[in-house]
């Protein structure tokens, strides 16, 4: 019996050792792994520091492209840019937050060129019409929507868009309808081309009437466009033939098949001593 107890205590202790001896292997091992990975964040870090205070990553030269309404100086004090920056070290998602704050601007891509160099590509807005709103002028762009108020730095000479908000709300069906018409005046060769409109009214019961810049005011409806400008055309041809003023005439051409040539009287009790003709 004292021998089998004497060789289990034995047996025992051996285990312990050899366990012991794993333990501090692993032991070992796991410190190694710490070291080696504290070591290289060390690195990491002073790599780091080292390359954002390099002066071969020091900010040089910074291109804008893409400016017409904004210029170049404009985006670059947006965009925070400052020559003593490390390219590195900017934050682009900022910087793009901080130039779409223009109102002008639509989109922007920004891009690092190593070593030194920084590309802002802005897209601006297309401005196709002016809209009045609460007794304000708005600009609207090609995708109908209002961006931004009139200023007196905005030198825009487009077509304003009137009746198509009624207590501080567009109506976007209206807005839209008047958008076909835009895009149709803007690519015929006929009379009213976009440089003779001065504005277009708009009404949910009687359509679009187009004023032009000599004074006309012609009723064109919903729809049908070419046709009604067609037979607009026809009938401004023999006013000229016949040598009578064009201007301040009021024509409906709601029904292109009954149009009606008035004068109108408002204009006719203050009508100009000298005035040009519409060329047609």
């Amino acid at each position: 019996m004292k021998k089998s107890l004497k060789s289990s205590m034995g047996t025992k202790k051996n285990r312990i050792k050899r366990r012991s001896g794993k333990i501090a292997g692993e032991i070992v091992r796991a410190l190694m792994v710490v070291g080696i990975s504290g070591g290289l964040a060390l690195l990491m870090v002073y790599a780091y520091n080292y390359t954002i205070c390099a002066p071969f990553f020091k900010l040089g030269d910074t291109i804008v492209r893409g400016c017409a309404k904004v210029s170049e100086r404009e985006v670059r004090e947006l965009a925070g840019v400052d020559p003593s920056m490390n390219i590195l070290a900017l934050n682009l998602d900022k910087m793009t937050d901080k130039i779409k704050g223009n109102p002008w601007i639509k989109d922007v891509s920004i891009g690092r060129e190593l070593p030194n160099r920084l590309v802002i590509e802005i897209v601006e807005r297309e401005p196709a019409a002016l809209i009045r709103k609460n007794e304000d002028l708005y600009i609207v762009d090609r995708n109908e929507e209002i961006f931004k108020g009139l200023g007196e730095r905005d030198c825009i000479n487009l077509p304003v868009l009137t009746g198509l908000c009624e207590n501080g709300a567009v109506n976007r069906c209206l807005l839209r309808m008047a958008f076909e018409l835009l895009d149709y005046i803007s690519l015929s060769d006929t009379f009213p081309k976009m440089e003779n409109v001065s504005e277009i009214h708009g009404s949910d019961i009687y359509g679009f009437s187009v004023f032009t810049n000599n004074q006309m005011l012609i009723h064109l409806g919903f729809e049908n466009y070419d046709k009604k400008c067609e037979r607009l055309n026809r009938i401004l041809l023999d006013l000229a033939k016949k040598d009578l003023d064009e201007g301040c005439l009021k024509i409906d051409l709601t029904d292109y098949n009954r149009v009606i040539v008035q004068q109108r009287g408002y204009f006719e009790r203050k009508r100009p001593k000298e005035r040009s003709r519409t060329k047609i």
